[in-house]
Parts: structure tokens; sequence; C-alpha cells
């Protein structure tokens, strides 16, 4: 059986080490130039941005284009599509990225439905559009589906 004072010098041998280790991962506040970068890469990397056409429709740069499920029909009279998107994104909190950047860019929220799901319906003269925020089938990844159309109406109403 160990005595008190082998258990005492094994003790202070471990917090030792382990403050040792935690010391070794701090950061010093000398890094170079390329850790700034590094860092200015990752956040420019989740910046929003306009996936499609629609420069008044913003998505947050954690979601990705889904190009195999999204889609686009453009004629002289409308210009319209889906377009979907994923990414590990907290349902609530982009729900309310959408109003805001929607409001933003000068759309109106017209109807919004939050349950386990969320339907958001916006509008603006000549636009609609509609976003449905949903979790996949294994809950991992938050899906959004974006319906988007506008009327291509000349100022003459034709």
């Amino acid at each position: 059986m160990l005595n008190c004072k082998t258990l005492s010098k094994i003790a202070t041998t471990i917090l030792l080490a382990l403050s040792l280790t935690a010391c070794a991962n701090m950061h010093t506040g000398t890094g170079t130039a390329g850790s700034s970068t590094a860092a200015q890469k990752a956040t420019t990397q989740n910046a929003p941005y306009f996936p499609t056409s629609f420069n008044d429709f913003e998505v947050p740069g954690e979601l990705k284009l889904d190009s195999k499920h999204t889609m686009f029909i453009n004629t002289s009279s409308f210009t319209g599509g889906v377009i979907a998107l994923e990414g590990r994104v907290e349902m609530a909190s982009l729900a309310d990225f959408f109003v805001n950047s929607m409001q933003k860019n000068n759309w109106h929220l017209i109807g919004e439905v939050r349950y386990n799901n969320t339907l958001l319906a916006f509008t603006k003269p000549n636009k609609n559009c509609m976003i449905s925020i949903y979790r996949d089938s294994f809950g991992y990844d938050t899906k959004v589906t974006v319906y988007i159309s506008d009327n291509n109406l000349s100022s003459n109403g034709q």
C-alpha cells in the first residue's frame, strides 16, 4: 500500500505535467502574419453570400449550395426556381438570419410558421420568396429549400 508521502509526490507530478501541457497551447500574442491571415480566411469563408443571380437573396456562409437539387428557369417574363442549401446551423438562428437579411434587402415578411420546421414567406414588388427550414432525416444537418420568383414585368405592367 502506498503511503501518504508517495501519493503526494504522484499527485504533484501529475498536476505539474498537466500544467505544462496546458501552457504549451497558450497563445503568446506574438503570432505570425500567417496565423492572422488564417483567422481572416476562416471569417471570410463564413461570410454571407448571394448563391444565385438574385442579388437580394443572401445566405449565411455556413450553408452550402446543393447544386443537385437547385434549378432555375429564365424566360422573358419570369425568372425563378428552387435553391437547395444545407449545413450545420441551428434552425432558430438561421430563421432569424433570413428574416433580418431579407428585410435588409427590402423584402416584406408576410407569413411565418415556426414549430419543428420553419416556413417563411416574403414578398416585394413582382417578387415572391418562400423559405423552408428543416432537419435532415438523421437530425444532423439543417436543410433549406428556397422557392423564389421574379415576374420580370416591365415598368408599364405588361
